[in-house]
This record gives C-alpha cells, structure tokens and sequence, in this order.
C-alpha cells in the first residue's frame, strides 16, 4: 500500500477525528503546503521513502507549517545525515552497546504502533564518558532514533497504518553516580536535542517510568529547558508508583501493559531487541 495513500483529508481542521493518527489527518489548507513544500524540496532528497506525504509532513508540522523554515531544517539534516553518514549507521558493528544499553521492541499500542522501551536506568553513562566513548555514545543514541524510523518503514511497507511508535524510558536501576554524574547530563541534552532537530514527530509519545525524585527536579530545571518546543510536548514523566503509570499506559495513551513482556509486568511474549532486529532485517509484526 502506497503511503501517500493513508492520508486522510478534511476541509475544516475542527472536525474530531479519535482512533486515527494525527498523521493522516490534515486539512485542505495544509495538503497545499504540503504539495508546494514537496515540490520545492523533492529534488534534493535522495531516498524514495523521503518523498513520501508520511515523511514530509514532519518538517512541516516541525515548524508550524512554515514552509521555507521547514525547508531550511530539513536541508539542515539533510547535510546532517551524509555528515554522519547516517544512511549506513545501523551497518555498523554495534553489539557491544546493544548488549551495554538495552533498547526493546515491546508489544504494540491499540492503534498498531510499536512501543519501543529504553532501559536509560541501566545505560551506564559514566563509563562511556571516562572510557572515551562520548562520541560513540551520541552515535548510539542516533542508531537507535534510525532503527525506530527504519522499523516502522518496514511495517508500513507490509500495510500497517502505524505512523508513530510509542516510546518508554525505564529508568527504574538509575544512579546518580552512573547516569547524573556531570559528564553524563550531555548525553540527555543530546537525547532530546536530536530527536527535535533530525527525528522530529517520530514518537506519539516519549514516557518515562519509575522515574527518581530526585531526577524529576532535573528534567524540569535543566534537560526540559534545552528541549525543542515539540520535544517538550512529547515528553510525560512519571514516578516509581507503578499503579500510576500502569494505569496511564492503558488508559491516557492505549498501551495494554499486561500484554507486554513479563520485564514490563504482562504476561505477553518475549520483546524483540536490537541484536534480534539486525537478523529479522529490522522487521517487527504486532503481536
């Protein structure tokens, strides 16, 4: 099914629409910016899935349909990506943070979008900043935005409607030595910088779980501030009372947490990590 295919157009912004992504909703105003910006940015795009109604609706949403500033950002990542030679990054050799840095595929939302579950809790930081792998670290955290966007092209391409995962941030095992020290609050800043400017509106929705008392001061005070506008709205922090984020996965974003793995409290199958998604060819079905 072709992806310009799913979008759904309303002449009047206002009409309600519930169970359908925000993605495949726009109005008749904003589908003829789509087509201008298309026409004016098609030709430096060098993937196929870039040219997409899906892919370039982002940018625009980025910047609040400001046509020539979404251009200059996508442009921007765009010089972005070959300077990071992103489009051969998950070729890389990357089982060594694979294993150190947990990142899961677990489970699907109610709308058929994966739930993607990063163990920030266990990411030791520190020993990624005193072994000199900063860099590497910053490159990890794009491997791990790509992969996501590489998924969900896959399960497009196989029919689903899915536009945006979920994402979960367990940091239930967090130190303040391990993952606070000052040398590591850079990579958090990194974390939300990245997604803004290079993944923006990938995720529904970014929820941190069993999150410290003492590390909700510092989203709120120092991380939040340095985040994009759309990054701050994407962002929900909950703290380690599981009934209270259990229940806000299942009713405020329409994740069924009992049909998750038994890590996560369910009782559903085994999730899917990186290493896996490397011999599945980055492919991933709903259970």
């Amino acid at each position: 099914m072709l992806l310009h295919v799913l979008l759904v157009f309303f002449l009047l912004n206002e009409i309600p629409v519930q169970g359908i992504n925000e993605d495949l909703v726009i109005s008749w105003e904003q589908k003829i910016k789509l087509d201008e910006f298309r026409t004016i940015v098609e030709a430096q795009l060098p993937h196929e899935y870039m040219k997409t109604d899906i892919y370039l609706i982002r940018w625009l949403k980025a910047c609040n349909y400001d046509i020539p500033a979404a251009a200059r950002m996508l442009r921007e990542n765009l010089r972005w990506r070959e300077e990071n030679e992103m489009d051969t990054i998950l070729d890389e050799d990357w089982t060594e943070f694979n294993s150190q840095y947990r990142f899961n595929l677990d489970g699907c939302d109610d709308n058929g979008a994966p739930v993607a579950v990063l163990f920030v809790g266990e990411w030791d930081m520190r020993r990624a900043a005193l072994a000199g792998q900063s860099d590497k670290m910053r490159r990890f955290i794009d491997k791990c935005f790509e992969e996501v966007t590489t998924v969900l092209r896959n399960m497009q391409a196989h029919g689903s409607n899915a536009t945006r995962p979920n994402l979960i941030l367990d940091v239930a095992s967090l130190s303040v030595q391990v993952q606070a020290c000052p040398r590591c609050i850079p990579f958090y800043i990194y974390l939300v910088q990245t997604l803004g400017a290079h993944f923006p509106n990938i995720f529904n929705v970014v929820i941190a779980i069993n999150t410290p008392d003492i590390i909700i001061p510092l989203w709120n005070n120092v991380i939040k501030p340095a985040a994009p506008p759309e990054v701050k709205k994407l962002v929900d922090v909950y703290g380690r009372k599981k009934s209270v984020w259990r229940e806000a996965l299942l009713t405020k974003y329409g994740i069924d947490w009992t049909k998750m793995s038994h890590e996560m409290g369910g009782v559903g199958r085994d999730p899917v990590d990186s290493n896996d998604l490397i011999k599945r060819g980055y492919l991933y079905e709903c259970p």
